[in-house]
């Protein structure tokens, strides 16, 4: 906890993200000087096998305070061969998808087909109804036609003409 003696105390300030605030308020400080007090008391108590460094420092100074064990580069290099050959057949997959495309047939060639194709089944549709209907047609001639075989033929004589009786029948 802070002391009320002013001249044995640092002020500081600092800015935080929202969503870190929230979650100590959530933890029950009510104010962000207890919050940072606790915070350094715990800092200062546990020993650091590694010495903190400013997180302004640059990432080439990261790099040289740490050392990265043989085990993690092998497995690093794992990796990297791994990504190699997704990449590699990543982009024959690319190549073979060009190549699909590019022996596609033309989309509106296509839609041409698709609409010259439609207009001949309306023709053959029309054909197909012209023919049903002549071979009806054909099948009720032939009825007629069977019939008129059967009935005898009679000759109708002109009217008024008067019918001469032969020389020899005088009777």
């Amino acid at each position: 906890m802070p002391s009320e003696d002013h001249k044995s105390q640092k002020k500081i300030q600092c800015w935080i993200p929202l969503e870190t605030w929230d979650k100590i308020v959530s933890l029950g400080y009510t104010s962000p000087t207890i919050a940072v007090t606790k915070a350094f008391e715990k800092l200062t108590e546990e020993p650091h096998e590694e010495p903190l460094m400013d997180p302004s420092a640059s990432k080439k100074s990261l790099h040289t305070s740490r050392e990265i064990p043989d085990i993690s580069q092998e497995g690093y290099n794992r990796d990297i061969e791994g990504y190699k050959e997704n990449i590699k057949s990543l982009n024959s997959e690319i190549e073979r998808l060009k190549a699909v495309i590019m022996n596609a047939p033309d989309p509106l060639e296509l839609a041409r087909l698709q609409e010259r194709n439609e207009g001949l089944n309306l023709v053959i549709a029309e054909k197909d109804k012209r023919i049903e209907d002549l071979t009806r047609e054909v099948s009720r001639l032939d009825m007629f036609a069977h019939y008129f075989k059967n009935v005898e033929v009679k000759q109708i004589e002109a009217p008024g003409v008067a019918k001469v009786k032969p020389w020899y029948k005088f009777w």
